[in-house]
């Protein structure tokens, strides 16, 4: 995992993450199990746009479409 710095000036840099491919799996594994869901559960979900929680959708919209 790398941490870039963007931005313009010091006053409104921007850090990003990078992540490997095994970095983002592991965290969107967790991130599943901490919501008690699977991808297909939260496809479904996001399928019906019914979401059984904020953090389900905001989980949706940083790995939708992301399976493997």
């Amino acid at each position: 995992m790398s941490v870039m710095h963007v931005g313009r000036t010091d006053a409104d840099n921007v850090d990003v993450i990078e992540l490997t491919d095994a970095q983002f799996d592991a965290a969107k594994k967790r991130a599943l199990n901490s919501l008690g869901l699977t991808y297909d559960e939260l496809a479904e979900q996001a399928r019906r746009r019914e979401f059984s929680s904020p953090r389900a959708h905001m989980l949706w919209v940083a790995i939708g479409g992301q399976e493997h």
